[in-house]
């Protein structure tokens, strides 16, 4: 069945034109409008370009067609060279004094100080994923899931500064498509920091659709004159380099098959062919995020990144990459949120360096509901186990993402379950803290106000300040949601297409075609009604998968894992039965197909599960009861629930052990976490009023 599934591939990948013109021909027959046409078929021959720069076979799409190799799954380990291992270290510990000193950020002009910056650029923080030839340290992709989290810890934007700067752009797509002259020319500069880089996909109306691109490089001779709107970009700076997708015209390109990517040196000042200005936003708001207008900007051609005709491809390459960081942040997020609930600032303030059981006895310890401890409630244990769960799984899915996309393996479908799964965690995870924080949540964190507004100087001689870390920061947990692709879009149009693409290639093209010239396509349709009883039979069977190369696997790992490849298999089954009945209905497959009870979101849960599990070292209770959990919640998942009693009680469980300061999950997980003080603590009520 394996051998089946690269053929689909290779098939996707060898598509002539006359065949790429078929999905144009069938997406018309089926009633499709004109501009409807254009941007799915342009989508379409985007993603499996982009498929077409990497090797290897996606795991997951193995795991649902055919009997896939667990150890595809695994996360890996941590293991950073050295020199890499040596950078990262300073750099956070440099990064942690400053915060400590009140100098990591400047509250005037809402940015990273400029000496946290050149302090960065001169501890090598910058050229951290740049190879050792262009002046980095050449970390490997797969090694720097823990940075970020780290970084998010510290503050949310230094993580998203760094990915931006390294897996967006101009990092990744230079040495994904770059020359060697223009890696010799920028890799270096951005590795010393000189160069911070910015990725400008987003356009005004042009964000989930990016085949309505409007910025267009006009060609003439050896030069692009650059004309339109990117809104809004982050890290876009004066002075910086940013990587644009845009149309190119000129080069005698079909439309539709017309973008680029082109590498553009941002001016040191505004011009009469260049004007930006910064947005105000409440999300990533201490990293320059902008707007800009390019009219009629000269670039050599010299720029272009890649061949004219592949940029929304080369961007998907790099989007990828980009969704396993968003889901590490993601994670990180969550468990800061859980800290900020049970762990007690005012204790650590008072005593200093403590034991870790002493920073228990927070929020869910002291605030009283009917006669007991909040945390005493079963629902909030539930929701506090739930995050927990969660947020592990995210944490295992965002390192897995980094390790196949170090390894040169494109797992689209991969990318999307860790970003939607993990976003998703964090945006209910953020409504449960604030419901658990209650009204206070509401309230202006003051200190931050006035930090913001007149710096140290306003708040030396005021009296106290009430602080609000989850009311203030809601704005940072739901941007997670729409960042590297709406959670709508990923879930109901590009998972589905990721899913089914192969088959489509090989299978439904060739129907439709027949279709469309006015034949039956028998002999068509019986290879497909083959190859879906030969996948179906193979979903029967109770040995789906390879456990070959899984470490430390004991009885209870091998259980779950091989469940959770059962049901990725189950999963692929009801693919095939839902493509075959709704070939024309492409509104019944985006339901189907996609997210709020439909096969992508299933896989999502039953996907957190097995990579979960191929991650656990030993039989830890505490660890086995969160495995289980995922479990039982994917099973649920499958037969269209979103939860039980059996499943509300095993997250209580969860969540009592996380509340609990003895714990390996309190130890482990959020004891070492800095939290701010709780809005309106009633224990010191008297300093307010």
């Amino acid at each position: 069945m394996l051998g089946e599934i690269k053929e689909m591939e290779d098939a996707s990948k060898i598509r002539s034109n006359g065949s790429a013109d078929a999905i144009s021909l069938i997406l018309k027959q089926a009633g499709r409008t004109a501009d409807e046409v254009a941007s799915l078929a342009t989508l379409d021959d985007a993603d499996r370009a982009a498929e077409h720069q990497f090797s290897g076979e996606a795991p997951t799409i193995a795991s649902l067609f055919g009997n896939a190799n667990a150890f595809e799954f695994d996360a890996g380990r941590f293991s950073p060279s050295p020199e890499v291992a040596n950078t990262m270290a300073a750099s956070i510990e440099f990064l942690l004094k400053r915060k400590k000193a009140g100098t990591l950020l400047d509250h005037a002009k809402m940015l990273f100080q400029d000496a946290t910056i050149s302090g960065l650029a001169a501890l090598g923080f910058f050229g951290l994923a740049i190879p050792k030839q262009y002046g980095g340290s050449g970390a490997k992709l797969g090694d720097l899931g823990p940075l970020l989290r780290a970084l998010t810890l510290i503050h949310t934007d230094l993580a998203v500064m760094f990915e931006v700067h390294n897996f967006l752009g101009p990092v990744t797509p230079i040495l994904d498509f770059g020359t060697e002259a223009q890696k010799t020319t920028y890799l270096p500069r951005m590795a010393r920091g000189e160069l911070l880089g910015s990725f400008a996909l987003t356009e005004p109306g042009v964000g989930a659709d990016p085949s309505k691109l409007a910025l267009t490089a006009r060609r003439e001779g050896d030069k692009y004159f650059i004309s339109g709107v990117k809104w809004p970009i982050t890290n876009v700076l004066y002075g910086g380099i940013c990587v644009l997708v845009l149309k190119i015209d000129g080069d005698g390109l079909a439309k539709g098959r017309d973008s680029g990517m082109v590498i553009f040196e941002v001016p040191k000042a505004d011009t009469k062919h260049f004007r930006m200005i910064r947005n105000r936003l409440t999300a990533f708001d201490y990293l320059w995020n902008a707007r800009f207008r390019l009219t009629d900007y000269e670039v050599s051609t010299d720029k272009l990144l890649g061949p004219p005709g592949k940029g929304l491809a080369q961007a998907f390459s790099s989007l990828a990459k980009g969704r396993g960081g968003i889901c590490v942040n993601s994670a990180a997020k969550i468990f800061k949120l859980l800290a900020q609930i049970i762990l007690d600032p005012s204790q650590s303030e008072a005593y200093g360096e403590l034991t870790r059981r002493h920073k228990s006895g927070g929020w869910t310890a002291f605030r009283s509901t009917f006669g007991k401890p909040i945390g005493a409630s079963p629902r909030i244990q539930t929701w506090i186990g739930r995050a927990t769960c969660h947020a592990l799984a995210s944490r295992v899915l965002g390192d897995v993402c980094f390790r196949l996309g170090a390894n040169g393996v494109r797992d689209e479908t991969m990318g999307m379950i860790a970003k939607v799964y993990s976003t998703k965690a964090l945006l209910q995870s953020a409504i449960n803290a604030y419901q658990i924080q209650g009204g206070r949540s509401v309230h202006l964190d003051e200190r931050r106000h006035a930090i913001r507004n007149g710096g140290a100087a306003a708040i030396a001689n005021a009296g106290p300040m009430i602080e609000n870390y989850i009311g203030e920061n809601m704005h940072e947990f739901t941007i997670a949601t729409v960042y590297e692709g709406p959670n709508p879009v990923l879930a109901d149009i590009g998972a589905p297409n990721a899913m089914t693409r192969g088959i489509r290639a090989k299978y439904l093209e060739p129907i439709g075609m027949a279709e469309v010239n006015g034949k039956f396509g028998l002999t068509e349709k019986a290879k497909f009604g083959w190859f879906i009883a030969r996948t179906v039979l193979g979903s029967w069977n109770p040995w789906p998968g390879s456990l070959s190369g899984i470490k430390n696997l004991f009885p209870e790992k091998d259980r779950l894992v091989r469940k959770a490849l059962r049901r990725n298999r189950v999963l692929g089954r009801r693919i095939l039965f839902i493509i075959a009945r709704y070939q024309k209905s492409f509104m019944d497959q985006s339901f189907l197909l996609g997210d709020e009870g439909g096969v992508f979101d299933q896989l999502c849960f039953s996907t957190a599960s097995l990579v979960y599990a191929i991650s656990l070292e030993k039989p830890n209770a505490e660890y086995l009861r969160v495995a289980n959990a995922l479990n039982m919640e994917a099973d649920l998942r499958m037969k269209g629930n979103a939860e039980s009693p059996h499943l509300q009680r095993a997250w209580a469980r969860i969540g009592i052990d996380l509340m609990n300061s003895e714990s390996t999950l309190f130890s482990d997980l959020i004891s070492d976490i800095e939290v701010s003080d709780i809005p309106l603590d009633p224990r010191f009520i008297d300093k307010f009023i």
